[in-house]
Order: C-alpha cells, then sequence, then structure tokens
C-alpha cells in the first residue's frame, strides 16, 4: 500500500466528505505525532495496532563477496515494528 491509496482509505473512513487536503493533513499529523513520540521517547505503542521502537544495533563485520575484504558496519539505530497481539474487531455481517 503506498500514501495515496493510505490517503483513499482515509476519506472513506471520514464518510468519503473529507477533502483530499484535509486527509494528507490527518495522516501527516498521525505520521508526525509517531517520529516525535520516537525521539522523545524512543517508543510508541498504539493500541490494537503494534509498537515501534528504536532499537540500538551493535557494530558488525561484514565479509563482501567476490572480494573477501571485510569491512566494520558501525553501530545505528534502527526502527523495529512489533503488531499487536490483541486481534482488531472485525465487522459484523448481515
Amino acid at each position: 500500500m503506498n500514501r495515496r491509496e493510505l490517503l483513499e482509505l482515509i476519506r472513506e473512513a471520514l464518510g468519503g466528505t473529507a477533502t483530499h487536503s484535509a486527509a494528507d493533513l490527518a495522516l501527516s499529523a498521525v505520521i508526525r505525532a509517531i517520529q516525535d513520540g520516537l525521539r522523545e521517547d524512543g517508543e510508541v505503542k498504539l493500541a490494537r495496532f503494534g509498537s515501534f521502537r528504536m532499537k540500538k544495533v551493535a557494530p558488525r563485520r561484514l565479509l563482501l563477496p567476490g572480494s573477501g575484504r571485510s569491512m566494520v558496519l558501525p553501530a545505528r539505530r534502527v526502527l523495529r515494528f512489533v503488531p499487536s497481539s490483541t486481534p482488531r474487531p472485525t465487522k459484523k455481517q448481515g
């Protein structure tokens, strides 16, 4: 799914009356809030969705194929997402 498809789903969830720019503002606000939470706390938990967490990864040595040379990949921070184990509610049919 790309951003355009996500914006269309947001418009539909808002009853189809929202403009494209309103849906874009809503999506941007959510993404910005997640980014700010990761910067401040290093973790963002969304109930019935999952958790975003910044994790420190230690440096490691890599072997370059073909040349046989090695290099060191420096320590870095990476984003991890763990989906919620709680199933989200489904719409009842019928």
